[in-house]
């Protein structure tokens, strides 16, 4: 059965509190800008935490894959022969060239390799010894692109001082320049039959080629990002919309109250 108003009012409680509307205040640009920005933050933070460990991993690849490449080409090398080579006046022997093979077939296999040489260490000091790179300035530099016997090696970075000192396999952390260029390093200890130490094999890969492999995922980080950008600015749109829609809903029942309690205070004076 239906109540009419007449007996809803009736049958309220007389000490019942009577109906009263309240204009709630709404910000929805500055709720739509806290929102978007929040948004926006969330999604920078977990791009880049994806970022950074992707990055790291393949960087962590290259520099494994180098590694790798390297203990290849270390393992043909002529520990014995390699100690015969003292003088760059040698660089025309037939033992020189049948060392060298090795190294140029290993150049051959990847083409992403721009430099496989040997290296060792004479009172402190870095010297090349086996480099299968044509003598001549090819790339216009200025600088001779091939590394002779015993040509001393100044530039030679922290780490391949270690690797010649603790006989450790280990690469650069992140790209080197010397005076043939910029590059990205592997050095792999080289030992005799008896496993004594000899040299270390150094492999290089240009530092345009270390880049060029990480591109892709700087790409991808920067299209999450912009893509997230719109997503925030959705979010805020929608947030802006919906507070506003609210704003205006509360002021017309607001309005239509106060409108209500006018007429009924001036039918109550009469």
């Amino acid at each position: 059965m239906f109540k009419t108003s007449k007996q809803i009012k009736q049958d309220k409680p007389a000490d019942a509190p009577e109906w009263v509307s309240v204009e709630y205040r709404f910000y929805p640009i500055a709720e739509a800008i806290l929102i978007g920005l929040s948004v926006f933050f969330a999604i920078l933070v977990t791009t880049y935490f994806i970022y950074f460990h992707a990055l790291n991993a393949q960087k962590g690849e290259i520099r494994e894959g180098l590694l790798r490449a390297g203990a290849v080409g270390a393992s043909f090398v002529d520990g014995e022969a390699h100690r015969q080579f003292i003088s760059r006046d040698q660089e025309q022997s037939a033992a020189y060239k049948k060392a060298i093979q090795p190294l140029i077939n290993t150049l051959q296999s990847d083409p992403s390799i721009a430099y496989v040489y040997t290296l060792v260490m004479k009172d402190n000091k870095v010297y090349f010894v086996l480099d299968p790179t044509p003598p001549g300035d090819k790339d216009g530099d200025g600088i001779d692109d091939k590394s002779h016997i015993m040509q001393e090696y100044a530039e030679a970075s922290p780490l391949v001082v270690r690797a010649l000192k603790e006989h450790v396999r280990i690469s650069e952390n992140e790209p080197y320049r010397d005076r043939w260029g910029s590059f990205m390093s592997a050095y792999i200890p080289v030992y005799d039959q008896h496993e004594k130490f000899v040299c270390i094999l150094a492999m290089d890969i240009r530092a345009d080629n270390y880049f060029e492999r990480l591109e892709p995922i700087r790409r991808a980080t920067i299209r999450a990002m912009v893509t997230g950008f719109f997503i925030s600015f959705l979010i805020g749109a929608m947030v802006w919309f919906t507070r506003n829609f609210s704003k205006i809903m509360n002021r017309s029942r607001h309005k239509i109250y106060t409108d209500y309690q006018a007429l009924k205070n001036s039918t109550k004076h009469d």
